[in-house]
C-alpha cells in the first residue's frame, strides 16, 4: 500500500459537510485507439453518491463519428456497427449532456479524458484499485469484477441486454467498482473530503504497479524483484513511467524500513 493512503488521524467535526459526493462514472466507446485518427462514437454514464453508495441516473447515447471509420479490432471489442450510428447526434452535441458534473471518474481515465474533454476533476479507477487491492491478479476492469470480486446485483436490471464494452455496461460496472475501492480505501481517511483529495492525487500520477508488466521479472510481485534490478529501471532511459514511478516507491519503502530498522532499541540482554 502507498503512503498516499495511511491512517489519518480522525478529529470529530462540530459542523458536517454540505458538498456534495456526486460522482458521475463514465466510458466511451471509439472508432480505435489513436488519439488522432480517433472519434467517440458511444457514451454512457451513471452517477454515484459516495456519501451513501447509490448509484443512479443512467444516461447513454451514440455520437456520430464524423466519417471516421471504425478500426476492425475496435468493432470485434465493442460490436458497434455502422447502422447502430445512423442518425446519432454529432459528438458536441452528443457529449453536452454529460458536462453537467463537477467530479468524473473512469477505468484508465487519461483515455476517456483525452476524447470527452469535459472539465473537472477525474479519478482514476484502475490506478485506485491498484491501490486498494494490489493483490488481485489483474486489474483490468472485468477482472476485476471477477477476482475482487465485486457485487453487481443492485445494478443488475440495467445491465440485462448490454455486454462489456458498451459504454453503459462498462460504466455501471467502473461504478460499482469505485463504491468498492471507497469502502476499502476510506477507512484509511479523515473522511470524504479527505479521500476525494487523495484519490485525485493518486489519479493524476503514474500508476503504481502490482506488478512489473516485462522483463526478467515480468509479473512478480514487487517484494520478489531485487533491488538492483529496480535501480535499472530507474537509470534506464525511455523507460515506461509506471514501472519507473513503481520502481522508485519500493526503492523509497526499502530504504526507510532499513532505517526504521537500525533505529529499533536493541533488545534487553
Amino acid at each position: 500500500m502507498s503512503s498516499i493512503f495511511p491512517p489519518a488521524p480522525t478529529t470529530p467535526s462540530l459542523f458536517p459537510e454540505a458538498r456534495s459526493f456526486v460522482v458521475r462514472v463514465i466510458d466511451t466507446e471509439t472508432a480505435g485507439h489513436k488519439l488522432e485518427a480517433d472519434a467517440v462514437i458511444e457514451i454512457g454514464s451513471v452517477d454515484l453518491d459516495l456519501a451513501n453508495g447509490r448509484i443512479f441516473h443512467s444516461m447513454q447515447t451514440m455520437a456520430d463519428p464524423a466519417g471516421v471509420e471504425i478500426n476492425p479490432h475496435a468493432r470485434r471489442v465493442h460490436k458497434i456497427t455502422d447502422e447502430m450510428l445512423k442518425g446519432a447526434p454529432p459528438f458536441a452535441e452528443a457529449v453536452r449532456p454529460f458536462a453537467e458534473a463537477t467530479i468524473f471518474a473512469a477505468q484508465r481515465a487519461s483515455f476517456d479524458r483525452s476524447r470527452l474533454r469535459l472539465a473537472g476533476t477525474w479519478l482514476c479507477t484502475y490506478k485506485l484499485a491498484l491501490r486498494a487491492f494490489p493483490d488481485v491478479r489483474a486489474h483490468g476492469l472485468q477482472s476485476l469484477v471477477k477476482y475482487v470480486p465485486l457485487d453487481l446485483s443492485d445494478v443488475e436490471t440495467e445491465l440485462q441486454g448490454l455486454h462489456p464494452h458498451r459504454a453503459l455496461f462498462d460504466a455501471l460496472c467502473t461504478a460499482v467498482l469505485l463504491r468498492r475501492i471507497t469502502a476499502e480505501l476510506l477507512p484509511r481517511c479523515r473522511d470524504l473530503t479527505d479521500f476525494l483529495e487523495r484519490a485525485e492525487r493518486v489519479s493524476n500520477e503514474p500508476a503504481l504497479l502490482a506488478r512489473l508488466r516485462f522483463g526478467r521479472y515480468r509479473n512478480a510481485a514487487l517484494r520478489d524483484v531485487p533491488s538492483d534490478y529496480l535501480e535499472w529501471l530507474v537509470r534506464e532511459p525511455g523507460m515506461d513511467a509506471d514501472a519507473v514511478y513503481t520502481a522508485r516507491h519500493h526503492l523509497q519503502r526499502r530504504a526507510d524500513q532499513a532505517v526504521a530498522a537500525m533505529a529499533r532499541p536493541l533488545p534487553a540482554a
